[in-house]
């Protein structure tokens, strides 16, 4: 079984850039898998977190994660306004 922890979050200044027509080219290159599409909903879901760069995951999440949850979804003040 794949440990989900295994991922690596360090900062990696070496990772190149991607544009979004390369990224598309590896979405496509997985959904287009019969391998991949076997897989159990997990693994598929590990397996693409790994196509998107962690630069992109770092620009795109929320730093807070789920401590202003009500905020992304319905537009809640977050925590921070509301002291």
């Amino acid at each position: 079984m794949t440990n989900l922890n295994n991922h690596s979050t360090s900062n990696t200044s070496e990772e190149p850039e991607l544009s979004m027509e390369e990224l598309d080219a590896k979405w496509d290159a997985l959904e287009n898998d019969p391998e991949f599409r076997k897989k159990p909903f997990w693994q598929r879901i590990v397996e693409i977190g790994k196509v998107v760069p962690q630069s992109e995951w770092r620009k795109h999440f929320p730093r807070d994660f789920a401590r202003n949850a009500e905020h992304y979804m319905y537009g809640a003040p977050t925590e921070d306004e509301e002291k």
